[in-house]
């Protein structure tokens, strides 16, 4: 199957997924909208002709021909125009200001762009509040991310602060020292067994987690695990952050997405069904909620006092067009390699930020195993 022909499937699959939610606010029946938008770019020549091509455009849309037609044109500007972002970026309601004057032009029914934007978050704040396990997150977070040396006890003392720490890091050591016959019964003796460089990694980790875990994304607490070491092998290769700093940001740069599930469940019902029908996740986002998770989780890092050009990072890590610092394309290809399907894929945007930090794709490659030591706080999780 050519990547054309993939590409354009995932297209029709996202203007079903938009059909299918426009369709319920204006009344239409969903399954007319998704078979007509999964086949439109075959039948859309149809609807004009006479004869038998005329009759199969109305065989698959039904007696509604026209709403459902309407209906999925509108939704087929707007996936067009989400993959266009990367080379114009327009805010949402530019993009359906755009679409709604289209409609006398393209005979469709204005009011369907209200529809639209009756799918938007009306509660959306600027800043979505994390649960209240970021109280640990952000004070270990704060405490370690600053490339120093540490004592057994500064981290022990950080340890027993909380249960979860000192639970992952024994859970860790005894799972390395399974082998020898020997367990590690004090937080101290676990992180002598481990190391201080390892077990900074394991506590920045088990504080992080519970955030994923009340939100119920336990795939992407995984992806986080499993990219933070990429993070911090590109931030020392790049030296535009210090390995320490590069493992936080991995960490990190989808915390935005915890508080995405703490949405009015209008929305959240709205989310969840376009992301199973084929949206990627920062695409429901940005139509929803008008910014991704990435701009949703700079904000909250930013509470952290972390650096501008880290937060920039974590902002625009789907969007690295948008930021002058290099540290966002950093950011843009380890999400990229860690093959986690979080935004429309962009081979062009790949490429861009391979040439702006000056690493090639066989680097790259090279890169891209993963840390024993978050594998195995994983694996105790």
């Amino acid at each position: 199957m050519s990547f054309n022909h993939s590409a354009e499937q995932a297209h029709c699959r996202r203007t079903a997924a938009l059909a299918v939610e426009l369709g319920r606010r204006a009344g239409v029946a969903a399954q007319p909208l998704a078979q007509t938008a999964l086949l439109h770019h075959s039948l859309e020549p149809l609807r004009h002709s006479s004869g038998l091509g005329r009759l199969a455009w109305q065989v698959v849309a039904g007696d509604n021909a026209r709403g459902i037609a309407g209906i999925v044109q509108v939704c087929n500007l707007v996936d067009e125009q989400f993959e266009a972002l990367e080379f114009e970026y327009k805010e949402v309601e530019t993009i359906l200001e755009e679409i709604q004057s289209f409609a006398a032009f393209e005979g469709f029914d204005p009011a369907l762009v209200e529809h639209l934007r009756e799918m938007r978050c009306r509660e959306f704040p600027g800043v979505l509040k994390l649960p209240v396990e970021a109280g640990a997150a952000r004070l270990v977070c704060r405490t370690l991310r600053a490339p120093r040396e540490y004592e057994i006890r500064e981290l022990e003392a950080i340890a027993l602060r909380d249960p979860v720490l000192t639970g992952s890091l024994l859970g860790v050591a005894n799972s390395a020292l399974s082998g020898c016959g020997q367990r590690a019964s004090t937080v101290g003796r676990a992180i002598a067994s481990i190391g201080v460089i390892e077990a900074r990694k394991v506590m920045l980790a088990a504080a992080l987690g519970p955030l994923f875990a009340s939100a119920g994304l336990g795939a992407i607490w995984s992806h986080s695990l499993m990219a933070a070491p990429l993070y911090a092998a590109l931030a020392a290769h790049t030296g535009l952050l210090s390995p320490e700093e590069g493992l936080v940001l991995g960490l990190v740069h989808d915390i935005g997405a915890v508080a995405v599930q703490f949405l009015p469940r209008e929305t959240l019902v709205t989310y969840r069904n376009l992301i199973e029908g084929g949206c990627p996740p920062t695409y429901v986002e940005r139509l929803l909620l008008g910014r991704d998770h990435g701009e949703i989780g700079a904000g909250l890092v930013a509470e952290w006092h972390f650096p501008e050009e880290f937060i920039d990072a974590v902002r625009f890590h789907h969007q690295p067009e948008r930021s002058p610092s290099k540290l966002a394309s950093l950011a843009y290809l380890a999400e990229f390699w860690s093959g986690r399907d979080e935004d429309l894929p962009s081979f062009g945007r790949v490429e861009a930020c391979l040439a702006r930090v000056g690493l090639a794709l066989e680097t790259l490659m090279e890169m891209s195993s993963r840390d024993s030591t978050l594998r195995a706080l994983q694996a105790v999780a």
